[in-house]
C-alpha cells in the first residue's frame, strides 16, 4: 500500500475499527495510553509516533518479529541479487492475487484511504507546545 508523506490518520478511527482499547491500542507503538488519548482528541502527534502508527496499524508490520538483519537482508538482494529479489516479490504478489478478497480484508482491515485526521508536526514543535 503506498502512501505519500501528506497522508493524515485519524488515530480514534483506526483504534475503533481494530476494536482496541487505547492502552492496547497505544503501548504497540510505544505511546502511554494518556498520550494516545490526547492524539485522539486533536493534540498534533509527532512525526516519529504517527509513523510509527502508519507501519503497525496501516502496513500490519509486527515490529517485535523483525530486526536489523531482515533490513540488511533486503537490502543485499537489492543490490547484489536483483534479479532474485524481483522473482520473490513476483511471487509474493501472485499469492497475494491468487488470495480471496475476503481473506485479504481479515488480514488487514483498514484502508488507508479511510483514514483522516490532523496533520502531524516535527517532535521538536510537539514539545514547544506542551506547558
Amino acid at each position: 500500500m503506498k502512501m505519500t508523506n501528506d497522508f493524515l490518520f485519524n488515530p480514534r478511527d483506526i483504534r475503533r475499527s481494530l476494536k482496541l482499547k487505547q492502552e492496547e491500542f497505544w503501548s504497540r507503538i510505544g505511546v502511554t495510553q494518556s498520550g494516545g488519548s490526547r492524539y485522539e482528541g486533536g493534540r498534533r502527534m509527532p512525526n516519529p509516533v504517527r509513523e510509527l502508527l502508519r507501519v503497525v496499524y496501516i502496513e500490519r508490520i509486527d515490529l517485535a518479529r523483525i530486526n536489523r538483519s531482515d533490513f540488511d537482508l533486503l537490502e543485499y538482494l537489492k543490490a547484489e541479487q536483483p534479479e532474485m529479489y524481483e522473482g520473490l516479490r513476483e511471487q509474493l504478489r501472485t499469492q497475494q492475487r491468487g488470495t480471496p478478497p475476503e481473506a485479504l480484508s481479515a488480514a488487514s482491515p483498514l484502508s488507508a484511504a479511510s483514514f483522516a485526521g490532523p496533520a502531524s508536526e516535527t517532535a521538536e514543535d510537539e514539545m514547544d507546545s506542551q506547558p
